[in-house]
């Protein structure tokens, strides 16, 4: 393998690619600006989707829109070695009326969303231009472009979609999220399990009402119980209450209200146990609410016995409880296996050293779970406060980090009269 990237790093193909993409920082950075200020939340990509297909057409690309708005390419290689993905995510945490406006602070620019994975598309564009402008032949297939619905509650819909389909699974090789500004390498997916819960009551007046079973206590209950559940921690497993809302005034008691979880890990069978204990925790919270008001029934007797008053034994609070999300955990692939060994390599040939991060939340999930080699990984340029309103990128010598990417899909698919592939064909 250090052969194949001693190969590679001193053919005059790969020197040519590499002088091309450090030319051509300028026009990285000018596409880049111009999608971070096209608003994607997830399941809101439409427009980002359809300028970044337009982009890729102007490469005189032949691009594929799929029916979620998935966009991508297929540069052919000789035939003589696999096919592999790489593509980066169009959406964003960002809700659709986040200003968006882009403010520089000395090599630093502010924006959200100008980082996570913003800077990663435009990039893709980059490389497209990078082995079309250089003359590579690969051996293998490259399908590349970008996806939709990576972030949040998108639940990484994009590339669920894509490998549903038969003919896609069948086809890719290897696969690789481009992802963030770092010089980690994914090698593993964190499973997650996502959660609204729904806590519902009869509701009435918080002085007249006194005594009626409350949705916002249950809601407390499950998540003081929640709160002091046990982690495992033989494998990084967490939990977490996102959100909380509802109610209708200060001096009400609430009809109905709602709290958003979140649970991840990176072992299948620690989510599910703890996937099974807070199912019970919500039980037991609604249990508990509704049977500390029947204790206290000779409190309240007279008014609930009254003509017209529904008995306090049938004034209950119910809980349902909504999944909104399911990543698969995708388990951690050995550091000798073709795809992260040849990952290795190809930060290691241009003279970086890789962050082994394990396991992350990342697209790489859907296909380590079916089996396909998979992993994820940063591109050119810095950034930080991925997520914030403080998001920020840093543009400077872009080409350095991004050098390594180009380098390992020549290691991967192989390089016409230069070297073989890296990764096998997969046994279908």
């Amino acid at each position: 393998m250090k052969k194949t990237y001693e190969t590679l790093m001193t053919s005059d193909v790969v020197k040519k690619a590499l002088e091309i993409m450090k030319a051509d920082e300028p026009r990285t950075w000018e596409q880049h600006q111009e999608l971070v200020l096209i608003p994607a939340f997830s399941r809101h990509e439409e427009k980002r989707a359809k300028r970044f297909a337009e982009m890729l057409r102007a490469e005189g690309c032949e691009v594929t829109v799929d029916e979620v708005n998935n966009v991508y390419t297929v540069i052919k290689g000789t035939g003589d070695g696999p096919t592999v993905y790489m593509t980066a995510h169009i959406d964003t945490v960002f809700p659709m009326d986040t200003p968006l406006a882009i403010r520089q602070e000395g090599s630093r620019y502010y924006c959200p969303g100008i980082g996570d994975d913003t800077a990663q598309l435009a990039q893709i564009l980059t490389l497209v231009r990078v082995i079309r402008d250089s003359g590579v032949r690969f051996k293998g297939d490259l399908i590349i472009g970008g996806n939709v619905g990576e972030e949040g509650l998108g639940d990484l819909y994009g590339v669920r979609h894509f490998f549903s389909k038969k003919e896609n699974a069948d086809r890719v090789d290897g696969f690789i999220t481009f992802d963030g500004s770092s010089n980690g390498i994914v090698t593993g997916g964190t499973g997650s399990y996502r959660y609204r819960v729904d806590f519902r009551g009869p509701g009435g007046h918080s002085y007249g009402d006194f005594g009626m079973p409350n949705p916002i206590f249950a809601m407390g209950r499950a998540i003081a119980l929640f709160s002091q559940m046990k982690a495992p921690v033989d494998q990084k497993t967490t939990f977490s209450v996102g959100v909380v809302e509802g109610g209708t005034s200060v001096n009400s008691i609430a009809h109905d209200c709602s709290m958003l979880v979140d649970m991840r890990s990176e072992s299948k069978a620690n989510l599910d146990a703890e996937d099974a204990c807070f199912k019970q925790i919500v039980k037991q919270a609604v249990e508990e609410e509704n049977a500390r008001w029947l204790a206290d029934k000779e409190l309240y007797s007279d008014r609930y016995s009254k003509p017209g008053f529904v008995p306090l034994s049938e004034r209950k609070v119910e809980a349902e409880i909504v999944q909104l999300g399911n990543r698969p955990v995708g388990e951690i692939q050995p550091e000798d296996s073709p795809i992260v060994a040849a990952s290795v390599a190809a930060f290691r040939a241009v003279g970086v050293e890789p962050n082994m991060r394990g396991c992350s939340s990342t697209d790489a999930n859907i296909p380590i779970s079916m089996g396909i080699p998979a992993v994820g990984m940063g591109g050119g340029g810095k950034g930080g406060g991925a997520h914030s309103a403080g998001e920020w990128f840093d543009p400077t010598d872009i080409s350095a980090r991004l050098s390594k990417n180009f380098v390992l899909l020549c290691g991967l698919l192989g390089v016409e009269g230069l070297t073989d592939p890296l990764l096998p064909v997969r046994e279908k």
